[in-house]
């Protein structure tokens, strides 16, 4: 599985103010930034690794800077154990940008794979496409990381003209340092989707009064899939990714059976309460609410 959220998220127009980087600088230093990988701030780079709100609230990301200009930013996650295979897990990404993108838009500008200083081996692709629905093209640089016991995800996205001139150049540089993490480096945050990992079912009253069950397995590389039943008969089943901020989800519907792209392509609910094993969610555009239950 790819890491929808970053897929979706990429095709934000960033709008930044140079406020957030006035007092920041330039560090030396060395960063955890998934769990079991960390890198190196360089100085001759002018890096933060600081939260961007337009992207997440509370999710740090590597932002690349040059001056006030804010040129690039760099989200990294953890796979799920088991996945060690870059060129099924790039294949799987390819065939997932193809189906958010216009037809005929994607293109590859570049591949490659290069082992880091503390022996990680890399692969990446650099790629450029218009998400359906729009008209301007994105770019984006891909890596796959891993030491042969666990995989990571690096998602390289520019902010500005300039930082998709020095994207490729500076994010390689940066990701060479990849190296496990030592004892004296500040360690992670934790995801804020943590803790609503796993499959939760429950049911609502739809607008026709008919009972509606839901299953959601939600994965922590950060996509979903879902299954509806109407009165005891499968009505649908859908897969996409999602990513949960300020007590809302946030969807991205990628596939469905039957085919319902085009009514049901991005969705919200809130979250109105979470004990743990027990979540509410209120349906934003019916304002029904699903009581949800984890299973153990």
């Amino acid at each position: 599985m790819s890491n929808f959220k970053i897929c979706f998220l990429l095709v934000i127009i960033m709008v930044y103010s140079s406020h957030a980087h006035a007092h920041a600088h330039a560090y030396s230093d060395s960063q955890v930034v998934a769990d079991g990988l960390a890198i190196d701030l360089m100085e001759t780079l002018d890096l933060t690794f600081q939260v961007i709100p337009e992207y997440d609230e509370t999710e740090n990301v590597l932002a690349g800077w040059n001056g006030d200009e804010f040129q690039y930013f760099v989200a990294f996650s953890k796979l799920p154990a088991g996945w060690l295979n870059a060129e099924k897990w790039i294949s799987g990404f390819i065939r997932d940008i193809h189906a958010a993108s216009e037809t005929g838009s994607y293109n590859l500008l570049d591949k490659g794979n290069y082992k880091s200083n503390g022996k990680f081996d890399l692969n990446y692709i650099e790629i450029s496409f218009i998400p359906k629905g729009e008209q301007e093209t994105r770019k984006q640089l891909v890596h796959f990381i891993t030491d042969h016991k666990n995989s990571y995800l690096a998602f390289a996205t520019p902010t500005s003209d300039n930082g998709a001139n020095v994207l490729q150049s500076e994010v390689i540089s940066i990701l060479k340092t990849s190296h496990l993490p030592t004892s004296n480096i500040i360690p992670l945050v934790i995801k804020n989707e943590d803790k609503y990992i796993g499959i939760w079912n429950g049911q609502y009253v739809d607008k026709d009064d008919k009972v509606v069950q839901v299953i959601f397995e939600l994965k922590a590389d950060l996509t979903f899939a879902r299954k509806d039943s109407i009165e005891g008969k499968q009505d649908s089943v859908n897969s996409g990714g999602f990513f949960i901020s300020n007590n809302k989800i946030s969807w991205t519907y990628l596939y469905g059976k039957p085919t319902n792209q085009e009514s049901r392509t991005k969705e919200t609910n809130t979250i109105s309460s979470f004990s743990g094993d027990t979540m509410i969610l209120i349906l934003d555009n019916s304002n029904i609410e699903i009581v949800l239950k984890k299973e153990s």
